[in-house]
């Protein structure tokens, strides 16, 4: 299967058999890679020939169990090695492993394990009891095992692992068979299961780590977010072993300074996060004085980078950080290139492979500058199989040779797209149509802004009027006339119709599990 850059050149061959876990782990070892590093575990290094002999025990073990090929497995387990033995090993049967948030409420657990049709988990002692309390409610969850040491032998991963051989042949999967299933965030509503093939590895791996990261066996990848995020099990696990590369397992809970050091003791080359995070780091005291001259580049996804955000990583630590666009649904499709002038605040360029376009609503494209909806040819290999058990769901987004990403964007005359807003968070005040992200990039440059959130709130008069909440810089106190001063600061930004009408400051915003804001709890709360 092929993509086209935009010049017609062919770019992705996708073999009719693949599996995931095989390609990222196993063929290493047999092309001679077997004594390269992939995994920093604190203070130990892990091998692709121990990965390989770790995960054919997770297979094994799990294979002994009778789970195998199309069985739904779901993983409560954190961003650690266990995660990813039980990733690998479950995904080598042909079974699809579902990585999720340790930050997920037991309603929510419950539901992923009945949309899902889980045969098996696999979760840390302290997420038990919340998946026997839903357990009634998936009849066809048939295993339930604990990670790490101690516990019930008989429902130990570690011991069935460490009774399971060390070889195994991975099962003969097909490039579009499924391989892992991620949940979505829910920006705009309830999440939805969203289905990758093995073909997956290869349909976004080579764009990203060819054209974006250019990632080779001598890199060290780190991102301290979990692999529940497709963004993180991307660009912290399955892309750097796409590559030959390495990556660092991060820290159970994030924190700022502790980013920073775990980048400097491990001499980390590409440095993967949230906007909020990179902001965050710059909080930390000296940073400017710390080594991070490791670091080659850094990305950013999930979240429009903000411009000032940018120009403080290149100008105070000497690190280009290069922002994209991606979803769930894929990864990453847009992005600022190695090798090509960036225009900060944009998400750059079609990454090879890919066909993407800004149209209206009958699909015609849109000109240079206006708005219009984001969408991806729906033949790409990277692109999701579907949403599971909910044809109905994808085929309202998956329409006339299009995938419809439900964000609006613009492409200026080079090329280069630009951000707008969700589909359903666009502001309509005056008979002008303003972009919640645009005001909320405004707002952050200002010197005592962490962060920002902007919402439509109904008005008689106008329709909607511009909501802010705000959330200050440590050390920054709010008062009525900072509120005047950002308001000020916003009209001096951007067209004063777009500035906010109201300041609210707020200790922290609420987000997903991968640090987007959700702006649809703050439209509740006005």
């Amino acid at each position: 299967m092929t993509g086209d850059a935009g010049g017609g050149r062919a770019y992705l061959e996708i073999p009719p058999q693949l599996n995931l876990g095989e390609w990222v782990v196993d063929r290493h070892v047999r092309e001679g890679r077997g004594d390269r590093p992939a995994v920093h575990a604190g203070a130990r290094i892990y091998s692709y020939a121990d990965l390989r002999r770790l995960s054919n025990r997770a297979a094994n073990a799990l294979g002994g169990l009778g789970i195998g090929r199309g069985d739904r497995v779901f993983l409560r387990l954190g961003t650690n090695l266990d995660c990813m033995l039980a990733f690998l090993g479950a995904v080598k049967l042909g079974a699809v492993p579902i990585p999720t948030s340790l930050m997920l409420r037991t309603s929510e657990i419950g539901a992923i394990l009945r949309n899902s049709e889980a045969v098996a988990a696999i979760v840390i002692p302290d997420a038990l009891d919340a998946v026997e309390a839903v357990r009634a409610g998936a009849p066809r969850l048939r295993h339930l095992l604990l990670a790490g040491e101690g516990g019930d032998p008989a429902r130990s991963l570690s011991a069935l692992m460490a009774r399971a051989g060390e070889e195994a042949t991975p099962a003969a999967t097909g490039a579009n068979d499924p391989a892992f299933m991620v949940y979505s965030s829910g920006t705009t509503g309830e999440p939805k299961g969203v289905e990758h093939g093995h073909r997956w590895i290869i349909g976004t791996g080579d764009p990203i780590t060819r054209a974006m990261m250019r990632l080779g066996p001598g890199d060290v990848c780190f991102q301290p977010q979990d692999w529940s995020f497709i963004y993180a099990l991307g660009c912290n696990f399955l892309y750097p072993f796409h590559a030959g590369a390495a990556v660092v397992l991060p820290a159970p809970r994030f924190d700022p300074a502790e980013a920073v050091a775990t980048i400097e003791r491990h001499r980390v080359t590409v440095f993967c996060a949230v906007p909020t995070i990179y902001r965050m780091m710059l909080t930390v005291p000296d940073v400017v004085r710390h080594r991070l001259t490791s670091l080659r580049m850094g990305v950013s996804a999930g979240e429009p980078l903000p411009a000032d955000t940018f120009n403080e990583w290149r100008e105070r630590l000497g690190v280009t950080v290069y922002d994209g666009i991606g979803q769930s649904e894929n990864h990453i499709f847009l992005a600022n290139q190695i090798g090509m002038p960036i225009k900060p605040g944009s998400f750059g360029k079609p990454l090879p492979g890919y066909r993407v376009a800004v149209v209206d609503d009958d699909g015609a494209p849109r000109p240079p500058g206006e708005p219009g909806h984001l969408v991806i040819g729906n033949d790409h290999p990277g692109l999701t199989l579907g949403y599971y058990r909910d044809p109905e769901r994808w085929a309202e987004v998956n329409r006339g040779g299009w995938y419809y990403t439900k964000d609006f964007a613009s492409v200026d005359e080079d090329g280069y797209y630009w951000y707008v807003s969700r589909s359903d968070d666009l502001i309509k005040s005056r008979g002008y149509m303003i972009s919640p992200r645009e005001v909320e990039s405004a707002l952050m440059e200002h010197p005592a802004v962490l962060e920002a959130g902007v919402v439509g709130v109904s008005d008689p008069v106008i329709g909607q009027k511009v909501r802010a909440y705000v959330t200050l810089k440590p050390g920054v106190a709010a008062s009525p006339d900072l509120a005047e001063d950002l308001k000020a600061h916003a009209r001096r930004v951007i067209a004063p119709f777009k500035a906010p009408q109201e300041v609210t400051f707020v200790p922290d915003l609420p987000k997903t599990l991968t640090g987007k804001v959700l702006r649809r709890q703050l439209r509740a709360q006005a």
